[in-house]
């Protein structure tokens, strides 16, 4: 081939892999929005028990249609302490399995069917549906639409693979037939591509393309097939950088469960793979790729391996599940929340790529937050109704706990605000807002718990004019009744409330207020009160107001856009 023909089909190669790829992007986030609550609830039914997790991942990765993003969201997920390492290797072995869905589906349907008949119609009804009224059907309209995309591109790709002429192989005949090296070279061209590519199920397509057309001989894109195993591995790895010490060994062991599994496949291939392999798919696979009907061997042989390998390698290593986290808490020394300099405790950035499921870790996020504050409202009150006691150790305590909220809510909007800007549905984008005012909401009832101290501390330097015992009994009253609304705020972001609930209590605050005011009116006017000690409950009382109307606020947004 001429250099000029060969820069074409270069150019028109990398122009059908982008469009596969994008078709694979638009496809899995579009899924990721269409299943966010049943993905929410497969890993919440995650336990200890190392068959489930296996299940689990291989359900999410069919799902989103990519082992990338389980895994990444398995690392996010340990991050948030919402998984332990053992729960995430299970998963991790699962995704494994999962991601061989893909090319069973390209194997199947991408050699035996003309795709452009398929492919286009599907982008045409895919657009179409995305001007229609209602999430679900503008969701499950992307999810063709990316669906037609990828398709679109896998016969782009076999139209740029060009006939095999007999020079055109001779560089690939010289890697072959050095035994284990040979393998060893596939291997990595393999891992490779795969890291360039980011993602396996388009190495895979490349693979089965350039098989399918003559370019790779059986053996070396069985070779190959093993070095993408290890490749997708790289994605979990970059995002676990700059998280917790357990997310980056939940990256190792994904590592490490891949690269062992190559090596004994590497050793046992010939003996034990592809005899079983050939016990399961008719034909012969080495023959060439003739016909159409020699293409579909070959690249059902190709899917049938990938399957294989990766199912026997988690019924051989899922035994050893803690023998594999206790070599990766060696590798990876340390303890957990290591490494971290986040005050977040369960959002992980990993995640901003699945949104619906990052604002799942936001949630726990703000109830984590709504347990500071109401700490802080419990000592602020403690402090302020024991005017005689000291607590200097209880007030810089809760001054310091004051600018964690601040800190916070400075990472929390910050996550938000990447998340705003990645791709999202309308809905996700109103719940992306909604929480980056609730998040606000919350740190200013941490400022208020800090105005309470500081109203607190100003009472007892003060010698004349403290507030009296029935002003400290009033406070105490409308202290409790605040409480009761920041812990039915926790109850209610954890779904275990609802708004009525919080709708009563924010009544009774709203009346307490009113008879302490009527209270202080008439000792006002029966001279009983200070002018200072009466605006000091006043203060008081506003500001434990405050806190109860933002507890309330915070519940009336969330049902405000529950209904949008």
């Amino acid at each position: 081939m001429r250099a000029t023909e060969v820069l074409t089909t270069v150019l028109e190669l990398a122009g059908a892999l982008g469009i596969f790829l994008y078709g694979m992007k638009v496809m899995s986030e579009a899924l990721q929005k269409v299943a966010g609550d049943k993905l929410k609830r497969w890993l919440a039914a995650i336990t200890s028990n190392r068959v489930s997790g296996v299940f689990t991942g291989f359900l999410v990765t069919c799902v989103v249609q990519s082992s990338s993003a389980s895994t990444v969201m398995v690392v996010g997920f340990v991050n948030a302490q919402l998984l332990s390492l053992t729960q995430a290797i299970s998963m991790v072995m699962g995704a494994n399995i999962g991601t061989t869905t893909t090319a069973w589906i390209v194997a199947l349907l991408g050699f035996k069917v003309k795709l452009v008949q398929y492919a286009l119609p599907a982008v045409g009804i895919g657009v179409a549906m995305t001007f229609l009224r209602g999430a679900k059907p503008r969701q499950w309209g992307e999810a063709l639409l990316g669906f037609g995309l990828l398709f679109l591109g896998l016969g782009f790709l076999k139209e740029s693979v060009p006939d095999v002429g007999g020079g055109d192989l001779e560089w690939i005949r010289s890697l072959s037939g050095h035994g284990v090296w040979s393998s060893l070279i596939f291997v990595g061209m393999g891992t490779v591509l795969t890291v360039l590519l980011q993602s396996s199920s388009a190495t895979m397509t490349l693979t089965l393309t350039l098989t399918a057309t003559g370019w790779l001989p059986y053996e070396a894109a069985v070779a190959m097939v093993l070095g993408e195993n290890i490749g997708t591995t790289a994605t979990a790895n970059i995002a676990s950088i700059g998280t917790g010490v357990v997310a980056r060994r939940a990256a190792r062991a994904h590592f490490l469960f891949n690269i062992v599994g190559v090596i004994w496949a590497l050793a046992l291939m010939n003996v034990v793979l592809l005899p079983v392999v050939d016990l399961l798919i008719p034909g012969d696979p080495t023959a060439g790729a003739s016909s159409m009907t020699a293409k579909g061997v070959v690249t059902t042989h190709l899917a049938a391996f990938h399957s294989v390998f990766n199912i026997t390698n988690t019924l051989l290593l899922l035994p050893f599940v803690q023998h594999l986290a206790r070599i990766v808490e060696r590798w990876i020394p340390g303890r957990p929340g290591d490494g971290s300099h986040n005050v977040t405790k369960f959002i992980s950035t990993a995640l901003v790529q699945t949104p619906e499921l990052l604002l799942v870790q936001v949630g726990r996020e703000m109830q984590y937050m709504t347990q500071i504050v109401r700490e802080m409202h419990a000592d602020a009150l403690r402090i302020l109704t024991n005017p005689d006691e000291k607590y200097g150790a209880l007030v810089e305590e809760t001054l310091r706990r004051e600018q964690l909220t601040d800190d916070l809510e400075r990472e929390i909007t910050s996550v938000l605000a990447m998340t705003a800007r990645a791709a999202t549905s309308a809905i996700t984008a109103r719940r992306v807002g909604e929480m980056a005012l609730n998040t606000h909401r919350l740190e200013r009832i941490g400022d208020h718990c800090e105005k309470l101290v500081n109203i607190a501390v100003r009472n007892h330097d003060s010698e004349s004019d403290r507030l009296d015992a029935r002003a400290l009994d009033d406070i105490g009253t409308l202290g409790k009744l605040v409480d009761e609304a920041l812990d039915q705020l926790g109850r209610y972001l954890a779904d275990e409330s609802n708004r009525a609930e919080a709708e009563a209590i924010e009544i009774k605050i709203n009346a307490a207020r009113d008879q302490i005011r009527e209270r202080h009116i008439e000792r006002m006017r029966g001279a009983e009160d200070s002018v200072i000690s009466g605006l000091r409950l006043l203060d008081t009382v506003n500001h434990l107001e405050e806190i109860g109307d933002r507890c309330w606020g915070i519940v009336r947004r969330i049902e405000a856009t529950r209904r949008m």
